[in-house]
């Protein structure tokens, strides 16, 4: 008598362990100029962008921004990231600072930096970050506050239908043409103070659940309340 076919044994998504690429593996690829893709998976560890290869000191004051006494230490991603649908399990770090040894460190991208449809669990740091290419948080959590105050876009990001769960700080942050926050939701602080955008801007279906700043923040050179009154 034949034996009948094993019957396959389907387990719930929930109980399927998740595949987890070490944060430490992604800065080894960045270091080796090979471009960063991933999908469905867990970063777990410290995605630490400001300690790359090529890290270079150089006096804070000679830059764009002064800080001070401070000493500067810059890293470039020289390389596309993308990441779509990732959890990052720690910190993403493209800026810190040590106010003992007043050093700053801060991560620059030089190509596309995309991610798409993933959730930040702990820090999100890109403050004083340059994006000189594509740009794109689109339907991303954060589970802690975003952290964009003074970042550069060379072209307009992305930031559809984005969860801010504790609020985000764009403060000084310069926005270019066809920026979109569509559909993006702000359960914190949203800190728009003395930002600067540049139309077209989308802010269809914005949410601000919590408190916002919109304070000298400008539209084209005039006020935000003045652009959203002629919307």
């Amino acid at each position: 008598r034949s034996k009948a076919p094993p019957k396959l044994i389907e387990m719930p998504a929930e109980l399927i362990a998740a595949v987890r690429v070490l944060a430490s593996d992604i800065i080894r690829q960045i270091n080796e100029g090979r471009p960063v893709e991933y999908k469905n998976v867990e970063i777990e560890g410290e995605l630490d962008l400001t300690n790359l290869e090529n890290r270079r000191q150089r006096r804070s004051s000679s830059g764009l921004f002064d800080f001070g006494n401070n000493d500067l230490f810059e890293s470039n991603v020289e390389v596309t990231v993308r990441f779509t649908n990732c959890t990052f399990l720690g910190d993403v770090l493209a800026y810190y600072h040590l106010e003992r040894h007043n050093e700053t460190y801060i991560a620059h991208f030089e190509k596309d930096a995309v991610f798409k449809d993933c959730t930040f669990r702990r820090a999100s740091e890109f403050k004083y970050s340059e994006f000189n290419g594509a740009v794109s948080f689109e339907g991303s959590m954060f589970n802690e506050e975003a952290n964009f105050k003074y970042a550069e876009f060379s072209t307009g990001p992305v930031f559809r239908a984005v969860m801010f769960d504790r609020g985000a700080d764009f403060k000084y942050t310069e926005f270019p043409r066809e920026t979109s926050f569509e559909k993006a939701s702000f359960r914190g602080l949203a800190n728009f103070k003395y930002a600067k955008f540049r139309k077209p801007l989308n802010l269809t279906g914005t949410s601000f659940q919590g408190r916002e700043d919109f304070k000298y923040t400008k539209v084209d050179g005039q006020s935000m309340t003045s652009y959203l009154l002629q919307r």
